[in-house]
């Protein structure tokens, strides 16, 4: 029998930081891939519709990580204000995330949102404009640059936090 260790804020803090910091280069490659032209486009004209459900998982890990860091008592105010401002940035993510992370539900009409049609779930379009790459897909959007810029503010945020454990050991 094991017996578990409990992890300190400090051990959580680095966690967290390590996780968000990996989901965020994640991030930032499904990005690079939805800006870039690949050999395999031709015969399958959906990658970019692919990159951004990958973007969307990204996205979705990002924030469970940061979410790590909110529930840690030295820095939950600071990181809780950067996650709203994540979320703010980004209202539409989460239920891009419950659609599609429960596709088999709403395939058959018994997804939670009644909203969401079955025809719906394979209807999306992309959008290269000013305002950046978007996904519009069940009445919502995803920018994927407004995203990427969301997602490193909220890491800065958490790097910033590192100070409230310098004398922690």
């Amino acid at each position: 029998m094991t017996t578990k260790i409990k992890t300190t804020a400090v051990a959580t803090y680095e966690r967290a930081r390590r996780l968000t910091n990996l989901s965020l280069w994640s991030i930032s490659l499904q990005c690079c891939s939805l800006r870039s032209s690949e050999p395999e486009d031709d015969g399958f004209v959906l990658r970019k519709c692919v990159d951004f459900n990958f973007l969307i998982v990204a996205l979705t890990r990002f924030r469970s990580a940061a979410k790590l860091a909110a529930n840690i008592p030295a820095i939950m105010s600071e990181v809780e204000t950067a996650l709203k401002e994540f979320d703010s940035a980004l209202p539409d993510l989460k239920k891009m995330r419950d659609v599609a992370e429960h596709i088999d539900d709403y395939a058959i009409e018994q997804g939670r949102e009644a909203s969401v049609e079955r025809g719906l779930l394979e209807v999306s379009s992309l959008s290269d404009g000013e305002d950046g790459l978007v996904l519009r897909w069940l009445g919502h959007q995803l920018n994927a640059d407004k995203a990427l810029d969301a997602s490193r503010k909220l890491f800065d945020a958490i790097k910033m936090t590192s100070t409230a454990f310098r004398n922690s050991g």
